[in-house]
């Protein structure tokens, strides 16, 4: 992982750029005292900036001390960002422009039992037609970010584990896409993918800790504006914390995880042995699409599809506990296709269990909200994630910069 602070020069440019698009216009006067960074140093940000095109001078501005300011404005349609978060069971392509706007949105199959030959065409087309869509040409585009469950290599661009089949283990899957598309490619993870779209969509504060659930359960965090990510990437697995010692085996190698009680798949699994629940929803299709259906007769008071999501909201807020105690964090946001149709009764849950038993409840409180685009998140969350890798490069400005 590396030490934000080890080399300044770098993520300034990447702080200046949030700036921006939180305030759409300022001077650097105002950059300078909203950063606590010296002229000079937002001076060198700001000349970067605009070398890319990312930033003009729109005018100047009165100040109390009589010398006009000159004033920046982000440029939002200088380059677009393609971001793609998938698992087994759903996908979905966003285009991304520079202030984090949504432009194009495309729900995508997931990758169901097939292997990466298979899925990689198919993501390439859906590629074209998201940009044609969006009316963006493909050399405006700076790459595609890649939003996926772990173990995985980011530097590598590939996935450490044979889910859905073996063949994915070890597939040079950012390398395949670039192929594909003639545009670079990065992969992350796809709860720290979920953390940094909240951030860009302005859903939260610069520190705070994400819970993401889709076909899995997981955990992303992000520390004054950046992702923590770990050692190798692969930090903060939620679904993997145990909440029952005696509960079943999970794949992982450990028991009662988290993920094998509460998540979406254990859910849909659960549903199934209750014929008169299977009969009234049609279950019976993907665990992911069952979990939805379930979610949706909760809302409407079916009581069998109310008592699984309640056990599934009471063992994920145990885990979530655990996760605030550990990190003491003030803010928890709910991100993934599982939260799409039921997010406000695992907030509720959340936050009930949090206000209880966290440690430091005393101290602060804990607050729990969804993210605004629940579903989208950490696909705009990976298309971010090639910008990033852009401003945080020495070789800024060099399109192959943007694969980390």
């Amino acid at each position: 992982m590396r030490a934000f602070g080890s080399d300044t020069r770098l993520p300034t440019v990447a702080l200046v750029l949030d700036i921006l698009r939180e305030r759409t216009t300022v001077s650097r006067i105002e950059m300078a005292e909203a950063t606590g960074l010296t002229r000079s140093t937002m001076t060198n940000a700001v000349r970067k900036l605009i070398d890319l095109g990312f930033v003009h001078e729109v005018g100047t501005s009165r100040s109390q001390r009589g010398t006009p300011r000159r004033l920046l404005e982000l440029q939002p349609e200088s380059c677009f960002m393609v971001g793609i978060q998938f698992d087994r069971y759903s996908a979905v392509g966003v285009v991304v422009d520079l202030a984090g706007r949504i432009v194009a949105q495309r729900d995508m199959p997931g990758a169901g039992e097939r292997g990466p030959e298979a899925v990689i065409p198919e993501f390439a087309a859906q590629v074209k037609a998201l940009l044609h869509s969006a009316g963006v040409a493909r050399s405006d585009v700076r790459g595609i970010g890649l939003a996926t469950y772990g173990p995985q290599d980011r530097d590598a661009g590939v996935l450490l584990t044979p889910q859905p089949t073996e063949a994915w283990q070890g597939y040079p899957l950012a390398a395949a896409l670039a192929e594909a598309t003639g545009l670079p490619v990065a992969i992350e993870n796809d709860a720290t993918a979920a953390g940094i779209g909240v951030q860009a969509l302005g859903d939260s504060p610069s520190s705070f800790a994400v819970v993401f659930m889709s076909g899995g359960i997981g955990a992303g965090l992000i520390i004054d504006g950046y992702p923590y990510r770990g050692a190798t990437s692969n930090g903060l697995e939620l679904g993997h914390i145990c909440v029952d010692s005696d509960g079943p085996r999970c794949h992982c190698g450990n028991v009662g995880c988290v993920d094998s009680i509460a998540g979406s798949i254990a859910i849909a699994e659960r549903a199934r042995r209750n014929p008169g629940l299977v009969s009234r929803l049609g279950l019976g299709l993907d665990p992911l699409t069952d979990f939805r259906g379930i979610g949706r007769a909760a809302m409407v008071g079916d009581a069998d599809a109310s008592e699984l999501i309640e056990i599934s909201a009471r063992k994920l807020a145990v885990a979530t506990v655990s996760l605030v105690n550990i990190l003491d964090v003030g803010r928890v946001v709910l991100a993934g296709n599982a939260f799409a149709d039921v997010g406000p009764v695992y907030r509720n849950a959340l936050q009930e269990t949090l206000d209880r038993s966290v440690f430091m409840r005393h101290v602060h409180s804990v607050r729990v909200e969804l993210a605004g685009n629940v579903s989208h998140a950490a696909a705009v969350g990976g298309a971010m994630v090639v910008l990033r890798n852009l401003l945080e490069s020495p070789n800024i400005g060099d399109r192959s910069a943007l694969v980390p």
